[in-house]
């Protein structure tokens, strides 16, 4: 299995990464993805793709990290140098860096949109450095689906990429797989109160379909309130193929090859 989204830089994981690991591998996840949500945490994501083979690296601005002022964690410089320049050096830093993310929009603490003008400026400014790299995109996206949309019908060109904890309705999920996107549900696919994610599963292909964990968040049934980590990724597949009613081997083999075509071409 491939874990496609596991964020092992947070200090309550990287801690103890030695074990998060050995239970991964115990579980039979071989590939870790690690996004950066910002600069800094872009650097430290590549500093553990470097020490550990199981471990892959990615770069971006998160949405949150966007600000009025610019990116938390820039070494200074305009706004325009940000995604360009930076998020460029990072993704030739390493051959351990495999794509940019994760980027997106997010005004679910911003009601007001105040940064919208910004958040879409970034995201496409990274969007478009994806294209000119030939490199892959993760995406995320909460709250922001009028502008997600308009953005990727508006683009002419768009990278290959992954939506990540899917968390829209089933218009944008339309448009996504059109667009040639995967997707990808996390652990509250598993939460009582989360149908509708379920019947959205049901609608995407299993040849774009993706696992991941985002760890150290969304456990799944059965671990809630304790720490998520990539091993818990076998519990959302063996899920997702019940609800999808496929074999855990089938879906676990299709979407590891589904992992491999977008982030390491095939």
């Amino acid at each position: 299995m491939i874990d496609t989204h596991a964020h092992l830089t947070d200090e309550r994981l990287v801690s103890q990464i030695e074990a998060v690991l050995a239970r991964a591998s115990e579980a039979g996840v071989d590939k870790i993805l690690v996004p950066a949500t910002g600069l800094l945490d872009g650097k430290k994501a590549i500093e553990l793709a470097d020490k550990y083979e199981v471990i892959w690296a990615m770069v971006g601005v998160h949405p949150e990290s966007v600000s009025e002022k610019g990116f938390h964690g820039s070494r200074g410089g305009t706004r325009d140098e940000f995604a360009r320049n930076d998020v460029e050096e990072l993704v030739r830093r390493s051959n351990k860096v495999v794509g940019i993310g994760e980027i997106g929009l997010d005004f679910y603490y911003d009601k007001e949109k105040r940064s919208k003008e910004l958040q879409m400026r970034v995201f496409q400014e990274q969007l478009e450095l994806a294209v000119k790299m030939n490199v892959p995109v993760v995406i995320h996206m909460r709250e922001a689906e009028a502008e997600m949309t308009e953005i990727l019908s508006q683009l002419d060109v768009l990278p290959k990429g992954q939506f990540h904890c899917w968390a829209g309705g089933d218009d944008l999920l339309k448009l996504v797989l059109e667009k040639g996107f995967y997707v990808s549900f996390c652990g509250n696919i598993t939460y009582k109160s989360a149908e509708n994610l379920r019947n959205l599963a049901k609608l995407v292909p299993l040849d774009r379909l993706l696992l991941e964990t985002d760890s150290p968040y969304l456990a799944p049934e059965g671990r809630r309130g304790s720490l998520n980590e990539p091993a818990n990724v076998k519990i959302i597949a063996e899920y997702i193929a019940k609800l999808l009613d496929v074999s855990p081997e089938t879906l676990i083999n299709q979407t590891t090859e589904n992992a491999k075509c977008l982030f390491f071409g095939g």
